[in-house]
């Protein structure tokens, strides 16, 4: 009985010493080591732009507001197919029909019937073809009760700007730690670990071109008319990494 407690407490023992020499391997890492963060951002132009393009009619009759809305669609898609746009880049994303009523001398007055569609259209391809969207959107806002909203600019394939953003990061990351290493007299060592803090998937928008570019750009269209800027975008990253010190 009593080797059996023995051999417990020495087990006891030998864990605690496991541990305590951990713990004071980790306080010692803490201890020299230096956590820098960095952030990496790729710019560029988009090649690709999203519309939301929404269409309503009013009329005595639920069938008869919906068939307005029907007429203004397929008015709509030829446009689009004539533009070569794919039936893949149109999606529809909402379609109502309501009551509309109008307000007259503090009363709610029943209108009629109010039909709604608005639908998303992408249309890829603007580097090549940097007229084509203009072209699109000229056409379509000659359609009586047509509204475009929340165009937005993007890059259809952003793996290969990630990959970039995240190597400048990375970088930038290295360097901090390189110089604050010197600053102390020591040199970094490996690398403890690494985190990610942003990676952002959806490319932020740089509002701004030169005027060289803007004159270049509108001497191609004729005219300022149909003249959109896209200006830059940019894929951006950030990461924290614990470096050893030396």
């Amino acid at each position: 009985m009593d080797k059996i407690k023995f051999t417990g407490l020495a087990f006891l023992l030998m864990l605690f010493s496991l541990i305590s020499c951990n713990s004071r391997v980790q306080v010692l890492e803490t201890q020299n080591s230096v956590s820098v963060s960095g952030i990496g951002t790729v710019l560029a132009q988009p090649d690709m732009v999203l519309m939301n393009v929404s269409f309503s009619h009013t009329a005595r009759t639920t069938k008869e507001a919906k068939k307005a809305v029907e007429q203004t669609m397929q008015r709509i898609l030829k446009i689009l197919q004539e533009e070569n746009v794919e039936e893949k880049f149109m999606k529809t994303v909402s379609l109502n029909y309501d009551v509309e009523y109008e307000y007259s001398s503090g009363r709610r007055v029943r209108v009629g019937q109010r039909a709604q569609q608005t639908i998303v259209v992408t249309v890829n391809d603007i580097v090549n073809r940097p007229e084509r969207f203009s072209e699109i959107l000229d056409k379509v806002t000659t359609i009586d009760r047509v509204e475009v909203k929340n165009i937005h600019f993007d890059i259809e394939n952003k793996t290969d700007l990630f990959k970039q953003s995240r190597e400048l990061a990375y970088q930038k990351a290295f360097d901090k730690a390189k110089q604050y290493a010197e600053l102390s007299k020591r040199k970094i060592g490996k690398v403890l670990t690494i985190s990610e803090a942003i990676s952002q998937d959806v490319a932020q928008t740089r509002a701004f071109m030169n005027n060289r570019a803007m004159k270049e750009e509108a001497a191609y269209f004729g005219d300022y008319g149909s003249f959109i800027p896209t200006g830059e975008q940019g894929v951006t990253s950030e990461i924290h990494i614990v470096f050893s010190l030396e």
